[in-house]
């Protein structure tokens, strides 16, 4: 047993010194092709889109094409070398319906001006969200970096990136694309802690995804970025919780972490 506990140790070490040497390599590689300048503070602006829950009951389901497949919203990430600060921009979405018929019902619950505030000398994470105009302040750990790089590439905004892969223990592949050259380790969300800033994410196959499409630099000092302090304190549990008990209440029982948006149409008689 003691044997095996050992060759066990060598053999996570040893994986951990080829994930190593693998990033810099490639680190390598993109920093020779890479064309836009180093930036140490700024922000980047991000498109988030999300497939909407629709679910139709009664005679609405004949008006499925009324209702579009999904939301685009604008992303804000502040960053700096000691943390980073994610928000909402501007909805830039078209409304839900352009004329619901009389008798139609819409049920909507989408996520408000939620924040996530990312500090890199403390490896901790804090996330201010609105849910149903109640604000809630919730701290976790830094995630771990538990990514598979597959050596896929593409650039985003000049920055050559790499693909990373995760997947959940539901089966759910997550995927995101760093920018090796830019040395903060941030990202949209809290799709963080990789060898570079993340430029893109795919969440189960395009259930959300993040695209940067700008990034405006800030001079040295000017950006300051605050942390949220708004809200009642609770556990990662407890606000899922308060969530799904919200979302029953309203009729919307396949809710659960309130992190997206979900929309109901349902026909009156």
């Amino acid at each position: 047993m003691k044997q095996r506990a050992i060759f066990e140790k060598k053999l996570i070490h040893m994986k951990t010194k080829l994930f190593a040497l693998s990033i810099t390599m490639l680190s390598v590689v993109a920093s020779g092709q890479n064309v836009v300048p180093d930036i140490e503070s700024g922000k980047i602006f991000y498109e988030e889109k999300i497939k909407l829950d629709i679910k139709l009951e009664g005679d609405a389901v004949q008006n499925a094409d009324m209702f579009p497949k999904e939301r685009k919203s604008e992303k804000i990430l502040s960053f700096t070398n000691d943390a980073t600060l994610f928000e909402t921009g501007k909805d830039i979405s078209e409304d839900m319906a352009q004329s619901p018929e009389e008798g139609v019902h819409i049920k909507m619950v989408t996520s408000g001006d939620n924040k996530i505030y990312i500090d890199f000398k403390n490896n901790k994470i804090t996330e201010q969200r609105d849910f149903m105009n109640r604000m809630f302040l919730i701290e976790l750990e830094m995630p771990a970096s538990d990514w598979k790089i597959t050596g896929n590439q593409k650039i985003i905004l000049g920055y050559p990136c790499i693909e990373a892969t995760k997947q959940d223990t539901a089966g759910a592949i997550t995927k995101v694309w760093f920018a090796p050259s830019f040395p903060i380790k941030g990202g949209p969300a809290i799709f963080c802690n990789l060898p570079g800033m993340v430029l893109g994410v795919d969440v189960k196959d395009g259930e959300r995804t993040y695209t940067a499409k700008s990034i405006v630099p800030a001079e040295k000092g000017e950006l300051k970025i605050k942390k949220p302090s708004d809200g009642k304190k609770v556990t990662e549990e407890e606000y899922h919780k308060i969530v799904a008990d919200k979302m029953k209440e309203m009729g919307i029982e396949d809710g659960g972490k309130g992190d997206g948006t979900h929309v109901r149409i349902i026909i009156k008689h």
